[in-house]
C-alpha cells in the first residue's frame, strides 16, 4: 500500500450497491488525472459489497478498502470513516450507484488552482436505468464558471442553483474544510445540514458549467423511502443554517431559514403520524430548536416584532402561522 500522500481522496461510502459499485468504481479508475486514493467504504452492506471492496481493493494500490462499524441509519458514518482515514489535500465524494466523467478530478482540481477556491462544484446529470440522460433545466445549471464569496454563495442558495448546492458529490473540498467537522450520525439529507458548517469556512465557491457527474435515478433511495425522516432532517437543516447566520449577524438570512422551517413543520405535520410516541418526540424536540433559534434571534436584533412572532410560535404552529398571515394580510 503507497503510503505518499495523494492529491485528492476519493470517498465512496458502500452499502446494498452490488449491482452498481463494478461501474462505479471503474469511472473513477478511469480518470485522466491519476494522483488519488479511492476508499470504499463498506457500511456494514449484507449483500456481497464488502466482498467487493476488498477484491477491488487487491487489484489497484490506490484503493483501500474501509470496514467500520456501522453507527446508525444512512450514509453518514461511512462519509464520516472516510474522512477520518482519508489522506489527501482535497476530498471528493461519489455515490456507490453513479459514475463519473473520466477527466471530472482534473477539471475540479484545475477549477480550485485557478480560482483560489476552497470547494468547487459542478453539474451533475440524472440517468436512467437504461442509460437515458436527463439533464436538469437550464435554470437550475451553471451556464457558466462563477465564482461566488461567502455571502453571494448564500444569495445564490435561493435560486434554483439550490440543485447544484445541495448533496455531497460532483464537488472538489479542500480537506481542510472538515477539520472538526463531521456529518450527523443518523440524519438523512446529512448534506444539507453541514453545508452551513464548510461555507462558513470558505473563502471563495468556485461553480464550474461543466458537467461530469452522473447520478443514477432508481427506486429505493433513501429520500424516496424514508419522507418522515427526510422532513425533519430538512426541518433541522433550516434551523442549523439559521444559527449560522447569527453568528454572521445576517438577521434577514436568519428570519428566513426560521420561517422556512416553520412553514415546513406546520405544511407537513401532518405526515408525521404523530400518534407515534417516537414521532412526537422527534417533532417536539425539532419545534422546540425552532422556539430556541427563534427566541435567539428577536433578543440578538433586539426586536418586539420578532420578539412577539416568537411568542407565537411557542403557542403553536397554528398560532404562528395564523399570526404571520395576519401580518401579511395588513401589509
Amino acid at each position: 500500500m503507497p503510503q505518499t500522500k495523494p492529491k485528492i481522496s476519493v470517498l465512496v461510502p458502500v452499502y446494498k450497491a452490488e449491482a452498481t459499485l463494478d461501474a462505479c468504481v471503474k469511472s473513477i479508475l478511469a480518470q485522466t488525472f491519476p494522483d488519488f486514493e479511492l476508499l470504499l467504504v463498506d457500511d456494514e452492506s449484507p449483500d456481497a459489497c464488502p466482498a467487493l471492496c476488498d477484491a477491488w481493493a487487491q487489484k489497484d494500490p490506490r484503493i483501500r478498502a474501509l470496514h467500520p462499524a456501522k453507527t446508525g441509519p444512512g450514509p453518514s458514518g461511512a462519509r464520516n470513516a472516510g474522512l477520518d482515514a482519508a489522506r489527501g489535500d482535497w476530498i471528493t465524494m461519489v455515490d456507490s450507484d453513479d459514475t463519473v466523467a473520466p477527466d471530472l478530478f482534473a477539471t475540479l482540481l484545475a477549477g480550485a488552482e485557478q480560482s483560489g477556491a476552497d470547494l468547487v462544484i459542478c453539474n451533475s446529470c440524472r440517468v436512467l436505468p437504461d442509460g437515458t440522460q436527463q439533464p436538469h433545466p437550464a435554470e437550475q445549471t451553471f451556464a457558466a464558471d462563477t465564482l461566488l464569496d461567502e455571502e453571494a454563495f448564500w444569495d445564490a442558495f435561493n435560486t434554483p442553483w439550490i440543485s447544484q448546492f445541495t448533496g455531497t458529490a460532483h464537488r472538489l473540498y479542500a480537506a481542510r474544510l472538515f477539520e472538526g467537522v463531521r456529518y450527523p450520525v443518523g440524519m438523512v439529507h446529512e448534506d444539507y445540514y453541514i453545508l452551513p458548517d464548510l461555507i462558513a469556512r470558505c473563502g471563495k465557491v468556485q461553480c464550474l458549467a461543466y458537467t461530469g457527474y452522473y447520478v443514477l435515478q432508481h427506486e429505493g433511495s433513501i429520500t424516496a423511502t424514508a419522507r418522515h425522516e427526510v422532513r425533519l432532517a430538512m426541518t433541522r437543516g433550516d434551523i442549523h443554517r439559521a444559527e449560522y447566520f447569527l453568528s454572521r449577524r445576517w438577521y434577514d438570512r436568519a428570519e428566513g431559514a426560521l420561517t422556512d422551517a416553520a412553514d415546513f413543520l406546520y405544511r407537513n405535520k401532518a405526515a408525521y403520524d404523530l400518534r407515534k410516541p417516537g414521532h412526537r418526540a422527534e417533532f417536539a424536540a425539532v419545534k422546540a430548536e425552532l422556539c430556541r433559534v427563534y427566541g435567539a434571534l428577536a433578543t440578538q436584533k433586539e426586536s418586539k416584532s420578532l420578539g412577539l412572532r416568537a411568542a407565537a410560535l411557542r403557542l403553536g404552529l397554528p398560532v404562528f402561522h395564523a399570526y404571520t398571515a395576519l401580518l401579511a394580510a395588513r401589509r
